[in-house]
């Protein structure tokens, strides 16, 4: 990576953040333009080119083919041929920036990929009403707190969150895009298109923009989605949130988990359509890894009768890892979002059935 500026003190506080913090490249600096020009014509090259926007011209340009090229601006103005960044910001952005660029025009993960244990928690019910997203943003907003780096993924056809997370930089239609575009690596566009919720602290994507996108998107399509995040490996926990039809999406992203959370109320119509979609399923070998995989969320805080038998013969056929009862943290999803802490103690057992532990909190960024 070649790194240039005149500003001497700048940019020897920018090369030793990059030597400290970015040990994916080599760096080369400059601070006098004919030095580098004489560099260059020497036929020397690199992978990187970043230099101020005044050097940033065309006969740079011309002697960098090839390269990413960046010019960090302070007025932003265009300069052909160069990715603007803001100069002065923080160095742990700008490397970040610098850093993705170059995964994008290379198409290579290699200079971004994190070092995270990825495990994947599908929410799944048959049958709507079950507080399934409401539940799904609190684990997000737990795994955050309980120090694990989060995804939440929601991949329903109708997304319900879109008025309470906002919008991130690219969305699942890119995503979906980038899935049908031959040569396009998925896992960079993912990377490039999440955004973080400022209050929970967890990484979200932004819905599609018409919901007709999903009918080119496929089973196959979403096994090759979590499996980029899973090669992405920038999360210690990633929460995908989906519809309540039991499609070939469905199946392979039940397939892909983890660990399925199936929530419950205590409703006789919802208790009778679990089970029925239970023993139907049963009929079929082809299930049998998924049910290896459910647990019950025991949800009290909805609303319906007690369930009575069909509840219970619910309860027998599946493990229940979480019991939760009323609470004012769950009444809103805004509330969700502020509560991490008692979300964490609330959901602290879904942790551990995700982490495979034997009673102990999660330590640290991973399981």
């Amino acid at each position: 990576m070649i790194l240039a500026d005149q500003d001497e003190r700048y940019l020897r506080e920018l090369s030793h953040y990059f030597m400290e913090h970015v040990s994916q490249f080599e760096l080369i600096t400059f601070t006098k333009q004919e030095k580098l020009y004489q560099y260059l014509e020497q036929g020397n090259t690199a992978d990187v080119l970043m230099v101020d926007e005044m050097l940033a011209e065309n006969r740079l340009k011309d002697l960098t083919s090839g390269m990413t090229r960046i010019a960090m601006s302070v007025g932003m103005s265009p300069a052909d041929g160069f990715v603007l960044v803001k100069k002065y910001q923080r160095m742990d952005t700008l490397s970040d920036t610098v850093l993705m660029r170059y995964a994008e025009d290379s198409g290579s993960l290699e200079t971004v990929r994190g070092d995270s244990d990825t495990r994947i928690a599908a929410f799944y019910s048959p049958a709507g009403g079950t507080s399934k997203t409401t539940l799904a943003l609190a684990l997000a907003a737990a795994g955050v707190r309980a120090g694990l780096r989060t995804l939440y993924l929601n991949l329903e056809e109708i997304d319900s969150v879109k008025d309470i997370l906002g919008k991130t930089p690219g969305s699942l239609s890119d995503v979906f895009l980038a899935l049908k575009t031959k040569g396009m690596n998925v896992g960079i566009k993912l990377k490039g298109s999440v955004g973080t919720d400022p209050a929970a602290g967890f990484d979200f994507l932004s819905g599609v923009e018409s919901i007709s996108e999903y009918d080119e998107i496929d089973g196959k399509d979403v096994g090759r989605l979590l499996g980029a995040v899973r090669e992405v490996a920038d999360y210690d926990l990633v929460v995908v949130d989906q519809t309540a039809a039991f499609t070939d999406r469905t199946r392979e992203i039940l397939r892909q988990a983890d660990q399925i959370l199936v929530p419950v109320i205590h409703s006789d119509g919802n208790a009778a359509k679990l089970l029925r979609f239970l023993e139907e399923s049963r009929l079929h070998d082809a299930y049998d890894s998924l049910f290896r995989k459910m647990h019950l969320i025991d949800n009290r805080a909805g609303s319906g009768g007690n369930g009575g038998q069909l509840l219970n013969a619910v309860r027998n056929q599946l493990p229940c890892c979480a019991v939760i009862m009323e609470s004012p943290v769950l009444g809103s999803r805004q509330n969700i979002l502020r509560s991490g802490g008692e979300l964490l103690q609330m959901l602290n057992p879904v942790l551990q059935i995700l982490a495979g532990s034997n009673g102990t909190q999660p330590e640290g960024r991973a399981f």
